[in-house]
């Protein structure tokens, strides 16, 4: 008898400190075979995409979440087969194949079985949006092996689905399981049907919208982090770039919804407060013909003299008229592409026009224009992304969508406030006391940032340039911030 509670102990203490269980609901960190270098230099081991791993008889499986699994038993206990890919429909009832429950209390529990600190990835993993939701998912377990040195932090993954309806049904869940702290989800209408349950619950969400209408919906306990680069960031930084290189007469090309005006008027905001000049502005809808209506109107634009202005300028000369010298367009992909081919075709007087953009030129459809070549945009520095990307791609046999970065710092930062906790709580007021003396921040993939009361999170943005071929920073971010 003693032989056997010996070999049970043995047996059982053999099981992996990393071991990965992902059903929906349950994540832990993942123990990966490959060793791959991470965005820090240190040695990762990344998981092969569609390579299963094998298990020994007592360890719980490992699941990849975009491609199938193996060993799986079923809700009765019956064995499935051993690698299969399988439909969104049978993720729920799918169960990792665990060693069985021993009772003695000679046992000691393995470090994998402790409690950890909870965090909720609240993400769409069915319906139109899914693909992107797994890529976070992906993203967010990268971070959690990456950053999670002290294997504190426990992700459980949760359907936000599509209707707001399910948003909150969804939600009431994480509230029940009593998490405290959630990434996601990634739509303003996600949001905002669960921003007032995440206050009354003091619930910390870090979004991955980047809608300045999310700011100030947080009270000294909970609420929401807006952790897209806000559009503010992003004008302030890209107007400021181009007067200090001599563009102070600005033009404005829109989408015409609420996106397109707001840009529009930071854009105004800040070229005033900086005494340049805010020649004119166009909205579009987004068809062709509207398009060149709108591009043909700022191309033939112009201020006059202030002495001039309430009289007839058709005298004047092309020597007093101030044309645009840069015209921002905050779009991105195929219409961004048509409205960069009917500048370039409509501007029959050759002027120098200066293309400037938002943070979606920094897309690599982007690079594929001629017409958009040498414009400028703000954007989180490249460097690390692209180890980021190189890492991810191994993993998964594919690329990640930009936004990912987004939620593999939102993994950072909990794991650096996790290192110094002595208990399982994370609360709101965590997120804005962290400091590091190096950054005044957190420093991750896209570069320093910081958490604001008002739901902010505060970046250091670059300036790059489109080449041929790639981007260009122009101007580095600020490493870290002003101690406030």
């Amino acid at each position: 008898m003693k032989k056997f509670i010996l070999f049970l102990i043995i047996l059982t203490s053999s099981c992996s400190f990393n071991d990965l269980t992902s059903e929906v609901g349950n994540i832990k960190k993942p123990r990966f075979e490959s060793s791959k270098p991470s965005i820090y230099g240190k040695q990762n081991n990344l998981p092969a995409t569609n390579k299963p791993q094998s298990n020994s008889q007592n360890q719980k499986s490992i699941v990849n979440q975009t491609n199938g699994t193996e060993n799986f038993i079923d809700s009765n206990g019956k064995n499935i087969v051993e690698y299969k890919d399988f439909s969104e429909q049978d993720l729920p009832e799918l169960k990792p194949q665990t060693a069985k429950n021993f009772e003695t209390n000679t046992l000691v529990i393995p470090p994998s079985l402790q409690r950890k600190i909870q965090i909720a990835l609240f993400l769409p993993l069915t319906g139109k949006n899914k693909e992107l939701g797994w890529s976070i998912y992906n993203a967010s377990i990268l971070s959690l092996f990456d950053n999670d040195l002290n294997n504190k932090i426990e992700l459980v993954l949760f359907d936000s689905k599509e209707s707001a309806v399910d948003h909150q049904k969804s939600f009431k869940e994480i509230i029940d399981r009593n998490i405290k702290i959630v990434v996601g989800p990634i739509f303003t209408n996600s949001v905002l049907a669960i921003e007032k349950l995440a206050r009354d619950n003091e619930i910390t969400v870090i979004s991955l919208s980047n809608n300045h209408e999310l700011l100030n919906k947080t009270n000294n306990h909970g609420g929401i982090f807006v952790g897209g680069i806000i559009p503010e960031t992003q004008i302030d930084k890209i107007i400021n770039y181009s007067m200090d290189r001599g563009k102070f007469n600005f033009a404005v090309i829109a989408p015409n919804n609420q996106y397109g005006k707001i840009i529009t008027e930071y854009t105004k905001k800040f070229v005033r407060s900086r005494d340049g000049n805010f020649i004119t502005s166009e909205f579009y809808e987004n068809n062709s013909k509207d398009i060149e209506r709108a591009v043909e109107r700022v191309i033939g634009s112009f201020g006059v003299p202030t002495a001039s202005k309430n009289r007839d300028t058709s005298y004047l000369s092309d020597y007093d008229r101030i044309y645009p010298q840069a015209i921002l367009i905050p779009e991105a992909g195929k219409t961004l592409s048509k409205i960069a081919n009917s500048i370039a075709r409509l501007n029959k007087d050759e002027r120098n026009f200066q293309l400037i953009g938002s943070s979606q030129w920094n897309d690599p459809s982007s690079l594929n224009d001629i017409n958009l070549f040498g414009g400028w945009f703000p954007a989180p520095q490249e460097q690390r992304f692209k180890i980021f990307e190189k890492n991810y791609y191994r993993s998964f046999d594919k690329f990640p969508p930009r936004i990912t970065s987004i939620a593999y710092d939102s993994i950072l930062a909990i794991s650096k406030i996790a290192e110094n906790k002595s208990n399982l709580k994370i609360g709101f007021d965590d997120f804005l006391e962290y400091t590091d003396s190096s950054t005044n921040g957190f420093d991750g993939i896209d570069g320093v940032f910081r958490f604001l009361p008002n739901g902010a999170i505060q970046r250091n943005l670059a300036i790059l340039q489109i080449d041929n071929g790639g981007f260009e920073t122009l101007e580095s971010s600020i490493p870290k911030f002003i101690k406030y």
